[in-house]
């Protein structure tokens, strides 16, 4: 008998990111990727940046779920449906004193989200092969400081 192979899930997404002004936002493609590895993150690629490397962030996958019908999130990542109304979900993301605020259409969340699932269903992440050795793996190197 053969293991099963969890393939990872990706999407681009189209985002508004919002800007001083006289320009209102701008639109940027994010790129959502979800890897049955780490059952419970989503990393989400910005391609634009000062340098030559994008700028990531990883989100918890409950947070995003979450987000899609209330606000969600302290510290950091905070999500939630838009705050001027429409059926968009709003990403504040803060660091280094520096904020922003972008914006995305609901339905490609959820289509994405919907495919994780089908990857990993929610309440299984621990089952993931391999999940409890890397989980000891990473606490035995935050705990040596290497």
């Amino acid at each position: 008998m053969t293991a099963e192979v969890h393939k990872p899930v990706s999407a681009a997404l189209a985002m508004n990111l919002y800007l001083p002004q006289p320009c209102p936002y701008l639109v940027i493609t994010a790129f959502l990727h979800y890897a049955p590895e780490s059952p419970y993150a989503v990393s989400v690629t910005f391609p634009v940046s000062r340098g030559n490397e994008p700028i990531v962030w990883y989100m918890s996958r409950d947070l995003i779920r979450d987000g899609l019908s209330r606000l969600t999130g302290e510290g950091d990542v905070q999500i939630g449906p838009d705050p001027n109304g429409s059926d968009d979900v709003a990403f504040r993301l803060q660091a280094n004193g520096l904020s922003a605020l972008l914006t995305a259409p609901r339905q490609p969340i959820k289509d994405f989200l919907q495919r994780t699932a089908e990857v990993v269903p929610y309440g299984r992440e621990t089952a993931m092969p391999g999940y409890h050795s890397q989980l000891h793996a990473t606490l035995a190197r935050l705990l040596t400081g290497s």
